[in-house]
């Protein structure tokens, strides 16, 4: 997969390069979902003027993490969110998925179609699973990794302070299909 300007995943959902111009767009959606966000993300506490929200993506679609893909999400036209390959490694054959989305966004599957198309977008890949690293009190992203089939393979303990407590991390592996 190379540069294209669009991947349809659906009528409704499609994903385009996250690319630096889009530091603007990336500050209006966290401002507008900073409480919500950062109940559960590290990173937005440090996203609150245009050369922050520059630096989010730069530090994201420069990571130098092997297979690292970086995407704006649409739904209905309207950008909502993140996703991304966020690296691949070799040796297990396993993609570390990553998203997040707009408040207003959740709850109408997007993030699942997504995952669905997993197969395509990792196409030109040796991955054969996908992972899902979630903190122990985000339903929302643990139903997901669920719900695409995966089971929980390992946590680390006390990993981060969010929502006012200390939180493990689940880590989740399913096939990919």
């Amino acid at each position: 997969m190379g540069k294209e300007l669009q991947i349809t995943i659906s009528n409704d959902v499609k994903l385009t390069p996250l690319l630096i111009g889009d530091a603007n767009e990336i500050l209006k959606l966290v401002n507008s979902n900073r409480a919500n966000l950062a109940r559960f993300l590290y990173w937005v506490k440090d996203v609150n003027d245009i050369a922050s929200a520059q630096k989010y993506i730069s530090d994201r679609i420069n990571s130098g993490q092997h297979g690292a893909r970086w995407f704006k999400v649409h739904f209905k036209g309207d950008f909502c969110g993140v996703f991304a390959v966020k690296s691949i490694c070799s040796d297990s054959a396993v993609a570390e998925l990553g998203y997040w989305l707009s408040q207003s966004t959740q709850g109408n599957g997007v993030i699942s179609q997504i995952i669905s198309k997993a197969s395509e977008l990792l196409a030109d890949t040796h991955t054969q699973f996908i992972e899902f690293k979630c903190l122990e009190k985000n339903a929302a992203s643990i139903n997901i990794a669920l719900k695409s089939g995966a089971l929980i393979v390992d946590v680390i303990p006390n990993f981060a302070f969010a929502d006012n407590v200390w939180q493990n991390l689940n880590i989740y592996r399913s096939m990919l299909k």
